[in-house]
């Protein structure tokens, strides 16, 4: 499992850096042939280049040279970025990429912004052929709408407390969904963009029965907020975390 990242901090804190949190932004990906047999899609958070490249049935990219067809290649060429690393590309042992294969490049800051634009060049293969190689161009588009943070807000019950604090969140545009400890799943965890696992405070749970020992494990980020913060902490075998209440 995927290693969880919790924050155990105020909830007046939580709830304020939710609304400010940033989101990948999405790459416009253009030079696509209509008839090539794959799709490309492409983000960035800051930190790394994301590009997902979904491949048809049989058919392959190169994710090193094995004297074939080119190995894909990807190229910072403008924005407020530059490579700080090699490209990671998840290829067999055959050196190749097949299926939907997600390709990453770690990026470091040059500049203030979101701006990135970015080339890919690549030949795609079956057993019996290798297309032209095609160059892809990827850009930040600054008309493309972003989709706001999906918000999970885990509660000891729906009551009025939990729905203050949805109401809170979709006034400021962050869709959330409610849920309980009770019936909250790893597969719903992991559907949402960040995790708000919430509680009162000890004198108003400790004779309270809560499952929060048995918290789904989810590979979304969990920000546990308030008493039963360190038990949502130990069902995430997070080791340490830091904050205060």
């Amino acid at each position: 499992m995927e290693r969880v990242f919790v924050a155990w901090v105020a909830p007046w804190l939580v709830l304020a850096g939710l609304a400010a949190q940033a989101v990948s932004v999405p790459l416009t990906v253009t030079g696509m042939p209509a008839a090539a047999p794959l799709a490309v899609t492409a983000s960035h958070d800051g930190s790394k280049l994301h590009i997902v490249a979904d491949l048809k049935q049989g058919w392959h990219l190169y994710g090193r040279d094995v004297g074939g067809g080119q190995p894909v290649a990807v190229t910072i060429t403008g924005g407020a970025f530059a490579a700080a690393g090699a490209l990671a590309t998840p290829m067999d042992d055959a050196g190749l990429i097949i299926g939907k294969a997600e390709l990453v490049l770690p990026l470091q800051r040059t500049g203030t912004g979101e701006a990135l634009a970015a080339s890919m060049a690549f030949m795609v293969c079956d057993a019996l052929q290798c297309l032209p190689p095609i160059e892809l161009e990827l850009c930040f588009d600054p008309a493309a709408p972003r989709d706001p943070v999906r918000v999970l807000l885990v509660g000891i019950d729906d009551g009025e407390r939990t729905q203050r604090i949805a109401t809170f969140l979709r006034d400021r545009g962050l869709p959330t969904t409610v849920t309980t400890y009770a019936t909250v799943t790893a597969a719903l965890g992991d559907a949402h963009d960040v995790v708000v696992a919430d509680s009162p405070t000890f004198n108003q749970v400790r004779k309270t029965k809560v499952s929060a020992e048995v918290f789904a494990q989810t590979t979304t980020p969990v920000v546990a907020i308030g008493f039963l913060g360190t038990h949502v902490l130990e069902a995430n075998k997070v080791a340490m975390a830091c904050g205060y209440i």
